[in-house]
């Protein structure tokens, strides 16, 4: 009875939530495209505020920033396009009084960030980079703030300090500490408007996280561990010219002067200006001004509760607080809670109000975004990564993306024949007026373009499949005043190869899952023959293919010549064969005379052959030409031979003046003569 209990009310639970959307991922068109799987979990569309997704996952597959739509489909991969290192807190920010994306972007250190301010105009194009000033450490991840329409930026910077420790035990010589530092810089010239100093207003004393209690805290003991006794993660200004800041580690909110950098007030924490009513917080993130006057404040933050080590809170949450500044009291006013009863954040998170009074909450190490209403009802649950991926912060904001690259197109037929249906993939990463694609097909790339079909624009990637075969192929992206606001490169259509057909769909080819046909017990590749179109390259230390290990020097004991030395030191192998696979010998000699463009020196220590010294020409015509010459010979002749001669055509086939060095006659190029023994005899008659 129970049992049955139980089931009904699971399946109760499953028909009032929302279905789970899954992301596909991107294998067409935009291969290179890997974004997060973004899973809408829960969703109430109509109560929404409009926008989308601003996430920047990092310790990830592919990290950097991306834009999702509140259907989980992604608007803008940014990976790769954002530089080197991590971003963190992309958001939608004026410059010169235009929308931006800004975000910070830099190298991840313990519990901190060494980079730079980034700034994007609406193509997604770097326009701006910006520094801290005054001779300091590079900025930190916690804060990149552009203000005042872009002309000056908040940043916050992690600087080392030498400090006397010794009442944390340090004793026996000077302890470092890291000082939290924001500064207000000039966007265009870095110049420091405004910079506060934590050593100069809070003392040490007034931490909770100690030397050598985390895993990010610092033991204190060196320059490179030095103890995070404060731990900087927002700061916000207000009209009147004045910050707040947040300190993790003193567990508090600070209203820092604009004039003098004095604490103004203390919310929170050692010896708070004010008595907290209904509620407690620690480890907390991202505090935000929602409203001040004369005589009360409301700000919002991040309750984390937690920091891995210490958990004073059941789960993290979403607060506002209102500050009574008469009576001196903070009272909590509304708490935005997780979907997931126990859900708890050791490090990041953010809260965010939008423009129609929701919130939107990123939870920090836990992959998950949400949406709730002012009274706290929660309206979207979202996740997009497990365990080790972490996302600093999640905001939502509205935004039109105008890339100046093509859209991507792709296009697949199953055969040449005039019926055979045709699948056409279409994107355009970054987009964000696109409605409707019209589709083109032609003979060739002069056309004449037959138009084929317009629909509308779904997900990032569109499918769209035609009744007939078009040789080539574009797509035209329509706003929705019906205008093509961009187009794609003319493509060819791929039409798999008869042997490969079989194995396809209508609409694609899968991705082989191993090598062989089913049922074969083939778990290495073939190496196809040697010739005109295709070369070996394989790996001399195997007996089978394998690509080259990457970075080798060419010469010096670094380099190729020494590779093979020490992986044939103490072996014997057999004269190879160019066959369908070759042995190893061959591919020993072929992969070094051709892969490392070596000297001839090389090629008599190899082969054992005597040989002026020679250096190996580029030329790309002659080289060309040999390799014609060689692959022609190779391929007609599949026969065993030795390998001296097999190393005398891979040299050939590099340069024509190796040809001449080892053979006497000038002027000369492979046939295949009469058997000899056996093996076929290298004969030659005069080039033409």
């Amino acid at each position: 009875m129970l049992a049955s209990v139980l089931v009904l009310a699971l399946l109760a639970s499953l028909v009032a939530a929302e279905p789970v959307s899954f992301y596909k991922s991107l294998v067409y068109q935009r291969p290179d495209i890997d974004p997060p799987t973004f899973n809408i979990e829960y969703s109430d569309p109509a109560k929404l505020a409009p926008g989308y997704i601003f996430i920047t996952p990092y310790e990830a597959q592919n990290p950097g920033p991306y834009i999702f739509d509140t259907n989980g489909e992604l608007v803008w991969s940014g990976w790769g396009a954002s530089g080197p290192g991590n971003a963190h807190g992309m958001h939608v920010c004026k410059y010169k009084g235009v929308d931006h994306l800004c975000f910070f972007q830099g190298s991840q250190q313990k519990g901190y960030c060494r980079g730079h301010g980034v700034i994007l105009d609406s193509s997604y194009r770097t326009v701006r980079s910006v520094q801290p000033g005054g001779g300091m450490a590079s900025s930190d991840m916690h804060e990149f703030l552009p203000i005042n329409n872009g002309k000056t930026a908040l940043v916050t910077v992690y600087q080392q300090r030498q400090f006397d420790m010794t009442p944390w035990n340090i004793k026996t010589g000077m302890g470092w500490l890291m000082e939290s530092v924001f500064q207000e810089v000039d966007v265009e010239t870095s110049k420091v408007l405004f910079e506060w100093r934590s050593l100069d207003h809070v003392d040490p004393s007034m931490s909770y996280t100690y030397p050598a209690h985390t895993d990010t805290s610092g033991t204190g003991l060196k320059a490179h561990e030095p103890w995070d006794y404060f731990h900087i993660n927002s700061i916000d200004k207000n009209a009147h010219g004045d910050y707040l800041i947040s300190s993790r580690h003193t567990c508090a909110i600070y209203k820092i002067s604009g004039k003098d950098g004095s604490v103004v007030w203390q919310l929170h924490g050692a010896n708070p200006t004010f008595r907290n009513i209904n509620f407690s917080f620690s480890q907390q993130h991202d505090a935000r001004w929602l409203s001040e006057n004369a005589t009360h404040t409301t700000l919002s933050l991040y309750n984390n509760g937690f920091n891995g080590f210490n958990q004073t809170h059941t789960y993290s949450a979403g607060m506002v607080i209102v500050i009574d500044h008469v009576a001196k009291t903070a009272v909590l006013v509304h708490k935005y809670t997780p979907r997931i009863p126990d859900l708890i954040s050791s490090s990041q998170g953010n809260m965010q109000r939008l423009p129609n009074k929701n919130m939107f909450t990123g939870w920090g190490n836990n992959c998950f975004v949400s949406e709730h209403d002012q009274e706290g009802n929660l309206l979207l649950w979202a996740s997009f990564a497990g365990a080790p991926v972490m996302n600093y912060r999640a905001m939502k904001f509205q935004w039109e993306g105008n890339p100046t690259d093509s859209p991507a197109l792709w296009t697949y037929s199953p055969t040449e024949e005039p019926w055979s249906p045709m699948s056409f993939y279409v994107s355009w990463n970054g987009a964000t007026r696109v409605r409707r694609w019209r589709f083109f097909g032609a003979a060739n790339t002069t056309g004449p373009w037959t138009f084929l079909k317009e629909v509308n624009k779904t997900g990032f990637e569109t499918v769209y499949t035609h009744p007939d075969f078009y040789t080539w192929t574009r797509a035209d992206a329509i706003d929705s005043r019906g205008n093509p606001i961009g187009r794609s490169e003319m493509k060819y259509t791929f039409v798999p190869s008869a042997e490969l057909r079989e194995f396809c769909q209508n609409s694609n080819c899968e991705d082989a899952p191993g090598f062989g046909y089913p049922g074969e017990n083939s778990d290495r590749p073939f190496i196809p023959l040697a010739g005109v179109k295709t070369v070996p390259w394989v790996d001399p230390h195997h007996g089978v293919s394998r690509p080259y290990p990457s970075g080798f020097p060419h010469t010096s004991n670094d380099g190729a010549l020494n590779y093979y030395r020490k992986s044939t030191k103490g072996r014997s192998y057999r004269p190879g064969s160019f066959r369908v696979r070759p042995r190893l010998t061959v591919r020993r000699i072929a992969c070094l005379a051709l892969y490392y463009w070596a000297t001839a020196s090389l090629c008599r220590r190899v082969l054992h052959v005597s040989a002026p010294s020679v250096t190996f020409t580029r030329g790309p015509l002659r080289r060309r030409r040999c390799i014609r010459v060689v692959g022609g010979y190779v391929g007609a002749e599949r026969s065993t031979f030795p390998a001296k001669e097999t190393g005398l055509v891979a040299l050939a086939a590099v340069d024509c003046r190796v040809l001449r060095a080892l053979l006497p006659a000038r002027r000369s190029k492979f046939r295949t003569g009469e058997r000899l023994n056996g093996r076929p005899s290298i004969q030659t008659f005069p080039m033409h």
